[in-house]
């Protein structure tokens, strides 16, 4: 198929991205491949899937079907994080509110539900870059994105054998060790949401990973007091969720036993993020 063909093809089946997927498409591929990847495309599937990669903060994750794509937003979480620890110096905006422990030379993190590996491993690589020393863990439940995450672990951190890829399951299994840093981007779409889903996401992306119960809350109070058990004093969560439940996930952070709780905002003024600190006292 000729780019213009593929062009006409995207647009005919109601591709509003048509241009840039076609141009997309027509550099990474070529052949029968090409003309294969771009009737997938057509029929709605996203072109992460396709390409089996998606770009996310500095470098490019490994993205398969059956784990949830890395989302731009979701790099607030990693701004967030870093900001706390104090080495993030172009923090803008609500990341400026959070408070700032820089004193930590030697930092254990967490990664629950991870997906791809990306909040975690975009972490970790900031966080040795600074010249400290990190270790971690990236936990999930699905069979498909444990494996996802060890591959992505393996290929982009400087040091993979510092970050060990568990199963765990936030809401039965308790956080094994003590971190300086918990971060994590649960499911948190309502059951009503999920019926109005974009039909790329709807359709191809993982239940498991979006779904968050009737109020998209399923996963809140499980993660924050575990994480309150798991963080040293001092210690920090970060936790992304959707734009209307930033009032409910701060009163979960805080029922948790959190008192330094707030929410930032993304770029687009949506709450995003919320974080808590674990008092030193």
């Amino acid at each position: 198929m000729t780019s213009g063909e593929i062009l006409k093809l995207l647009t005919d089946s109601g591709d509003e991205e048509a241009q840039i997927d076609a141009r997309i498409l027509c550099e990474e591929l070529e052949g029968e491949a090409l003309s294969i990847a771009a009737g997938r495309r057509a029929k709605g599937e996203p072109l992460a899937y396709i390409l089996e990669h998606r770009h996310f903060w500095r470098s490019d994750f490994k993205v398969v079907p059956g784990v949830l794509i890395p989302r731009p937003d979701t790099e607030l979480i990693v701004e967030c994080a870093l900001r706390y620890l104090g080495i993030h110096d172009l923090a803008t905006g609500d990341v400026l509110d959070i408070p700032v422990c820089s004193d930590q030379t030697d930092i254990r993190f967490a990664d629950i539900c991870t997906g791809t590996g990306c909040i975690g491993i975009s972490i970790a690589n900031e966080i040795r870059t600074s010249g400290r020393t990190v270790s971690g863990i990236l936990t999930d439940i699905s069979d498909i994105a444990l494996p996802t995450a060890r591959y992505n672990a393996e290929k982009l951190l400087g040091d993979p054998d510092s970050v060990e890829v568990i199963r765990n399951d936030i809401l039965k299994d308790e956080l094994p060790g003590r971190f300086s840093i918990i971060v994590s981007n649960p499911p948190y779409i309502t059951d009503n949401e999920m019926t109005e889903l974009d039909k790329g996401v709807r359709d191809y992306e993982p239940d498991l990973a979006l779904r968050g119960g009737i109020d998209g809350l399923d996963f809140y109070e499980k993660i924050f007091k575990k994480s309150f058990s798991a963080l040293i004093p001092g210690g920090a969560v970060f936790a992304e969720h959707g734009y209307l439940q930033g009032e409910a996930v701060r009163k979960l952070c805080m029922e948790a036993g959190f008192e330094n709780v707030g929410t930032v905002r993304d770029y687009g003024g949506n709450e995003r993020v919320t974080w808590g600190i674990k008092n030193a006292g």
